[in-house]
Order: C-alpha cells, then structure tokens, then sequence
C-alpha cells in the first residue's frame, strides 16, 4: 500500500512538471516569438533543470520523457513550424541535459544561488555553454525550412534560452526545492512584507512600461533591490521575472521605454533582452552574497556562543590578543587562575604578568606565533599573580587569519602548571641526586663539568677528588650503618667548608668529587685542606660506636687542551699519590 501511495505521488509530480512545462513553452511561444525567428525568453526548460535537480534519480527519465512531449505539443499547438516539433523538442531536452550534466560535473546541487561559486557554475553552464550548444540544431533547421539566416537563430536562441534558464529556475527551485529558498517567508509578517513588495514592484514597473516619453527603466531596480533585500534569492528572482512579464507585454503592445529606441520591434525586444540579463546580474548575486554573509554571521554567532560557553566555565584562562599584543578578551577564569580581575588587563599587553627571567623568551614565541600562523604554539613561563607570588603557567597559542590572510589575532590558553612544573624539579633532583647523601650523582656531575667547560671555555677552574681513607675498615669493624654514617657526615662536611657555587658529587662508594669554578689549584688546595682538616677532627656517632675518619685528595687544573676524562685521569693520579703518600693529604697535579 505504501509502495504505490509513493508511486502515485511520483507520477503526480513528473504529470505537474510536464504540464507547467508545457505551458511555460505554449506561453513562450505564443507571446515572445519573433517574426520567423525563436521565442524571446524561452522559460520552459528552467522547470525540467530543477526537476532534475530535486527530483529522485528514478523519476529522471520520465521527466525528461514527458517533457519532450510536452515540448513538442507546445510547438504543434501554437508553434507555426510544426513539422520542426521533433526537432525543436530534442533541442530542448538536449540543452537541459548538457546544463544538468555540467552542474553536476562540478558538484552543483539545488542549493546553487546559495555560493558565488555556484552561481558562476550555473550562469556559464545553463545561461551560456548548453543553449548554444543546443542551438545549432534549431539554426540549421530553420535554415533548411525556411531559408533563414542561423546564425541570427543560433544567437537569438542561445539569448532566449540561457536568459530564460538563468531566470526562471531559481523560480522553480522554490517549487521543488523544498525550504532551501523559502527560509525568509516564514514568521507571521512575511506574507504581508512580500505581497506589499509584490504590489510596489509591478506598480512602479507598470508605470515604468506604461509611457514611451521618459527613459525609466532604471526605476524597477529600485523595488527589484527591495525584493531582494527582503527575500534574497527568491525576491530577486520573481522581481526580474515580473519586469519581464510586464515589460514584454508592454513592449509588445508597443509601449514602454523602449519606444524610444531607434531600430525594429526585433532589435527592440533583443535590448530588452540585455536589459533583463543586467537586472539579473545585479540581483541574484547581490542575493547570493547576502546569503552568503547570513549564514557566515549565524556561523559567526553559533562560534562566539560556544567559544563563549567554554571560555566562561573552563579552569585554564583564555585571552584573545590584538596584532599588537593588547588583550581583547579575558576569560572570567582570570581572577581565579592568577588573582587579576579580567577588566583590569584589558588594553594592556599580558607581558606585564611575565616574570624578567622569562620576558624575552615569551616575547620570541608571540613573534613566532604571528609568524607562522598555521601552528600550534605552546611555551611556559614565570607569571606574577596579584598577591605578589610566582607561578608557572603553560600557554598554547595560535594566530588568526582574516581573509585576507593578515593575522588579525592570536588565541590563547594558559593554564597554570605550578604543580607540573614542581612535581617535574621533584623528579629532576631525584634522577640527578646520590639518594644517601643529597649531593649530585657521578652523571649529574659528569654534566655540570662537561657544561662548564662548554659554557666558560676560558674560565679557570679545577676539579678535586675525594677518597675516604680506610673505609672498608669501618664497614668490616662497625657495619655498614657506621659507614653510611662516615659519608653523610663527609657530605656536610663539604658543604659546610665550600662555597655555594661550588659543585660536589658523589663518584661511587666512598669516592666524592668537587668542581671549583673560578678557583685556580692554589685556592682550591686551600679549600681541600680546610676540608681534609675540618673531618680528621670530628668524631662520627652511629648507635653505639664513635669512630674518626680521615680523606685524601687529588687536585687538577682544568685545562682548554683536556678533555673532561683527562682532566678526571689527572685528578685521580693526584688522588693515587696521596694515597700512597701515607693518606689523610692532598696532592696537586703534576704540571
């Protein structure tokens, strides 16, 4: 039951569109047909253009099937070249088929007034390619009926037919295109603005075409501006269309603006013609681009609510900066991530908020931001909240582009990563520290001295080692807690007796190193020995044992000719020689 209420509603529709195609061609034919020429405005094929167009790809054979008869009843019943029906019919159906092949070659659908682009497509292709190329049919059969001149019927008709297609299709759109092109005649005032615009404009066209003293034909655009301001494609298109009716009857019959013109009813009729095409070329894109700007704007207004939305509830800050730098927007997230009240920055550049340390290098990154503007930037830094404190804070950042493609802002979120960024130096101390004694292990190490000599290749320095004396001794005689407690306090011991810019590690065992920037070897046997004294005379407690321990050491310049390993090798023949020395010293170098 359903499956033939589908099909009956189907034919119904192929029957509708045959009929108002066969009358749109009888129409045509009986009023706009020059003398032993083409019909003036050829408006049927525009029905069979949309029909294709909306039409399920099922229906499409018996739309073009129908309305090849109804192209040829219309020429037999009103035509006076009826033994050309045939041939007139297949002109016809070719023409809308090339339109509808080279539409849909180029993704065209029925939303075709909708884009510039589209539009462009549909007046090459419907208004300009398929016309003439369906002409040639009609020109040489003419010219073989009745002797007349084809290339004034290839012209006329390419005219008549691409002008008709280019202004009534959007017409039959709004029949079988749904609600695409009918969106402005919803709400309780359309009906009452369209039938006063309708009014107006065949009011001022009729009395426009009603006199042949004055040149008013530019008087309609102004009604046809106001139809399409009002209902865009839809006003446009209807506007063009009754100036078209009316002004066809009227000059016709012989009055008009056109009057004025100095030539034959024919050359009259074809500036009218032209005239209709710039009224078209006026209105449907000037419509166009008003669509074009209204779905932009909702899209616009769509993005600045959701943006709005999240921007308003989410925890990490959002701020919109001008080309320069200045804050436009701040999110009400502001106040609570860094204690500064979103008004206050407005019109001020965020550098104010950057800590010194970190100022130049967030300064590069907007620089990077607004010089690639297609990526994705992300940088930390140091801000100030406004209790005065410090916080690390991770921005992402990305530049906007009008459409120009001039960057006319840059987007950013920053989110405070304090915790991160603690949690990361946590984790740092631990992979560089010696867990037992707090100072640095042999990598870390490694990496300050290779770092000094890269950073300050002429700067002096020198590196002493440290070996515990006799420290298996105090393993085997008082236990290992002893000898945990012999490097701890050997540890304090050092740091007590350096300076703070001094960096001491933790070799291995009971085997300790010290880097002395800036020290030459005198100072930095000085300080060896304040220390090598300072722990021969402490006495070490663990539990119940009290025990003394002593440390030899070896000192070496660092030398620019060394590599890091040599100058190590150095230090630790020093370190041997003191040991073999008696231990509980310090050697130097030999030179």
């Amino acid at each position: 039951m359903r499956r033939s209420s589908l099909f009956r509603t189907d034919l119904l529709v192929v029957a509708a569109v045959a009929m108002v195609y066969f009358l749109c061609a009888a129409a045509a034919i009986a009023f706009t047909i020059l003398s032993g020429n083409v019909a003036l405005l050829w408006i049927a094929n525009a029905v069979l253009i949309a029909a294709l167009l909306t039409r399920p790809a099922t229906e499409r054979p018996l739309h073009v099937a129908s309305c090849f008869a109804a192209s040829v009843a219309a020429s037999v019943a009103v035509s006076p070249y009826i033994p050309l029906a045939p041939l007139f019919g297949v002109a016809n159906i070719a023409e809308t088929l090339i339109a509808w092949a080279l539409l849909r070659r180029f993704n065209i659908d029925a939303r075709l007034f909708l884009s510039l682009r589209a539009l462009g497509v549909f007046v090459a292709t419907a208004g300009v390619i398929a016309p003439l190329a369906s002409g040639v049919i009609p020109a040489a059969a003419l010219a073989l009926y009745q002797g007349a001149d084809p290339w004034v019927v290839w012209i006329s008709w390419g005219i008549g037919h691409g002008l008709g297609a280019l202004i009534c299709t959007p017409i039959a759109l709004l029949a079988l295109a749904g609600t695409t092109y009918r969106d402005r005649f919803s709400g309780p005032a359309a009906l009452p603005r369209f039938f006063g615009i309708a009014l107006l404009m065949i009011a001022v066209t009729s009395l426009s075409f009603a006199q042949a003293r004055l040149p008013l034909l530019f008087v309609p655009v102004l009604p046809l501006i106001a139809a399409t301001m009002a209902f865009r494609v839809a006003g446009a298109t209807l506007g063009v269309f009754a100036i078209a009716l009316i002004g066809a009857a009227c000059t016709v019959a012989g009055t008009g603006p056109l009057q004025m013109i100095d030539g034959t009813e024919a050359f009259r009729l074809q500036f009218f013609q032209f005239y209709l095409s710039v009224l078209f070329l006026i209105a449907v894109p000037f419509a166009t681009m008003i669509a074009q700007s209204q779905r932009l704007a909702a899209s616009v207004a769509v993005s600045e609510a959701r943006y709005r939305l999240i921007s308003d509830h989410v925890s990490d800050v959002v701020l919109t900066l001008d080309p320069h730098g200045a804050v436009q927007f701040a999110s009400p997230s502001m106040q609570e991530v860094t204690g500064h009240a979103p008004e206050t920055i407005i019109g001020k550049s965020p550098a104010e908020l950057v800590h010194e340390v970190d100022l130049e290098r967030v300064r590069e990154a907007y620089r990077r931001v607004m010089a690639e503007p297609e990526t994705v930037h992300r940088f930390e830094f140091r801000g100030h909240t406004a209790t005065g404190g410090i916080r690390w804070f991770e921005t992402t950042a990305r530049a906007v582009r009008d459409a120009d493609r001039a960057v006319l802002s840059v987007v950013t979120v920053v989110r405070e990563v304090s915790h991160r960024k603690a949690r990361e130096a946590d984790l740092l101390r631990q992979a560089n520290t010696d867990p037992m004694t707090g100072v640095l292990n042999r990598r870390a190490f490694q990496d300050r001295i290779d770092r000094f000599r890269t950073d300050t290749p002429e700067r002096p320095g020198t590196l002493a080692l440290f070996d515990l004396d006799h420290f298996k001794q105090v393993n085997d005689g008082h236990g290992h807690d002893a000898g945990d407690a012999a490097l701890l306090h050997f540890a304090d011991v050092l740091r007590a007796n350096l300076r703070v810019e001094d960096v001491i590690g933790r070799l291995g065992g009971e085997e300790f190193a010290v880097l002395f920037p800036g020290l030459s070897t005198a100072a930095a046997m000085a300080a060896c020995e304040r220390v090598r004294n300072s722990l021969q005379d402490a006495r070490i407690h663990a539990g119940d044992t009290t025990f003394t321990i002593t440390v030899s050491a070896g000192v070496a310049p660092i030398r620019p000719d060394l590599s890091s390993d040599e100058v190590f090798r150095v230090a630790d023949a020093a370190l041997y020689r003191a040991k073999s020395a008696g231990r509980n010293r310090s050697e130097l170098a030999a030179a």
